[in-house]
């Protein structure tokens, strides 16, 4: 009969952990209305979800898969809540850009005529140059044969100005007319042509100027070189303004727009932030980066933005006002996106809702929540878990023969004793009987013949094996009565692993690890 008893228990064990276990895939399956079941089950079943809770005080009404945690469960457990709320939505986009030249400010310097370089004004790349500044000057066979016929036809034009014939004199001042603008197709410019008429003999060579003020960025002549027309000898780059070339994801180009504005930082100004806009948006895909590229555009005064260099850039966007509520109050299942709604008396209850975009740390709430209403927005991990084992509890209440099951009570916790490297360390708990929250581990340490060492360094590791539970870390100090003591939160009822590492001048570093099993305040 006892064996019969023991075999009973340990199944209900197992049928416990596995309920457990069982109840994620519940809340996977969980319907828009909250209920972990599918859809379409009636009332009754629905009942049955939430069975062995039904008589716990205020849980009357409540959804499945609420928890209740008393005030002082909160504070230990680091729960607090926040509303929701209407508030600016501002996202930023940040990358690293490139400066780069404005396209629309380049200037391409090429002779219109063929010839040879007689002499060069500007000799060097990087060299800044005003519009009309002198760049070389020219000697073309043709450009010589244009200046004589241009003379001449100022000679029949003076010759034929007393003729009674009003079609010669016309056509002697369209020839004029004619040579004229055949020189300024070779921009030749009004002062030189002008000067050529009032000095009445051909120049042998011919200067020509800047068209605008800038940079030479490039150059390709050289004093005695042969040019021809389609060689370009100059480039010319106003750096008033300059691009910034940023790629950013596909994902978040429908939040960018012409017109934004953006701001650019380089680490070797740290004092100052370069504003500019958004002047084009790319429309095509980098298919290996599966990026789009974006051109800001920024001012330029006293050239101190130099293309090539690299600068950290971000785009502001102003997305309005919208219901929001912190992202550390949602739980992301991958399926689902989940958080707990403070029904108030210390019920929270899950709730399955809409996002939209994340901005500075919130998430847009687009379905599933009401202005002014509160969620839990920490410890959200601790609180689902505390809903599942709710779940599965319930799920498990129903089942035959469960009301009659007595789990047996945990052993007591007592000090824990280890040998190692001819020491002999001892772990224990105040109050003895370790407790869900604020406990103090003692640690003795004695050598082989039973003396107390006082020399060490003693430190304690102390976690859950849960997953994404990371171990907390404390340095203990020696107290009067001969015990290295720490104050750790053990925050939640169950098994422990605390490590224990102690550290003496000349000694090899010892670590240990003990099981420390918490109880919750109510357990005699």
């Amino acid at each position: 009969m006892m064996a019969f008893t023991r075999i009973l228990k340990v199944s209900a064990a197992l049928v416990l952990v596995l309920a457990i276990f069982g109840a994620g895939y519940f809340w996977g399956l969980r319907s828009k209305n909250g209920s972990p079941f599918a859809s379409g089950r009636s009332t009754s079943a629905e009942t049955k979800d939430t069975r062995g809770m039904e008589n716990m005080p205020g849980m009357e009404g409540m959804a499945p898969g609420t928890v209740m945690v008393s005030p002082d469960k909160q504070q230990l457990l680091g729960v607090r809540t926040a509303s929701v709320e209407k508030r600016p939505m501002t996202r930023i986009v940040r990358t690293v850009g490139t400066i780069t030249y404005d396209e629309t400010k380049l200037t391409r310097v090429h002779s219109k005529s063929e010839g040879w370089v007689e002499k060069l004004y500007v000799n060097y790349t990087g060299k800044l140059v005003e519009k009309g500044q002198p760049l070389f000057s020219i000697y073309s066979p043709d450009l010589l044969a244009t200046q004589m016929e241009y003379l001449l036809a100022l000679k029949n034009q003076a010759q034929f100005a007393s003729s009674s014939i009003p079609e010669v004199k016309a056509g002697a001042a369209s020839l004029v007319e004619a040579s004229k603008k055949r020189l300024m197709l070779w921009d030749i410019s009004e002062k030189q042509i002008r000067d050529l008429g009032e000095r009445g003999e051909p120049q042998k060579t011919l200067t020509l100027y800047a068209p605008h003020s800038g940079f030479v960025i490039k150059k390709d002549v050289n004093e005695g070189m042969k040019i021809m027309p389609d060689r370009e000898l100059y480039t010319i780059a106003d750096l008033s303004t300059v691009w910034v070339n940023m790629d950013v994801y596909e994902s978040e180009i429908p939040s960018i727009g012409v017109g934004q504005r953006a701001t650019i930082s380089l680490s070797y100004y740290p004092e100052q932030v370069f504003t500019g806009k958004v002047s084009y948006v790319y429309p095509y895909l980098d298919e290996k980066t599966r990026t789009i590229k974006v051109r800001l555009e920024f001012p330029n005064p006293g050239f101190r933005l130099k293309p090539d260099m690299y600068v950290n850039a971000e785009i502001k966007i102003d997305s309005g006002r919208h219901l929001a509520v912190p992202e550390e109050a949602v739980l992301d299942s991958g399926l689902r996106k989940i958080v707990f709604l403070d029904k108030g008396d210390g019920h929270f209850e899950p709730k399955e809702v809409k996002l939209g975009a994340k901005m500075d740390g919130f998430y847009q709430i687009l379905s599933g929540l009401k202005e002014g209403e509160k969620v839990a927005a920490s410890s959200v991990f601790l609180l689902d878990s505390e809903s599942r084992l709710s779940e599965a509890m319930g799920a498990m209440a129903g089942m035959p023969g469960m009301e009659e099951m007595k789990m047996d009570a945990p052993a007591k916790q007592g000090p824990l004793e280890k040998k190692v490297q001819n020491l002999t360390i001892t772990l224990s708990t105040q109050p003895a009987k370790p407790k869900a929250g604020e406990n103090i581990l003692r640690l003795k340490i004695t050598d082989q013949t039973g003396k107390p060492v006082k020399d060490a360094q003693v430190s304690f590791q102390y976690t859950m094996t849960m997953q994404g539970m990371v171990p907390s870390k404390t340095e203990a100090k020696l107290s009067k009565d001969g015990f290295y003591e720490a104050k750790t939160n053990l925050a939640m009822v169950g098994e422990w692993e605390v490590t224990v590492v102690v550290r003496r001048s000349g000694q090899k570093e010892v670590q240990e690890k003990f099981k420390v099993v918490t109880h919750s305040e109510e357990t005699k």
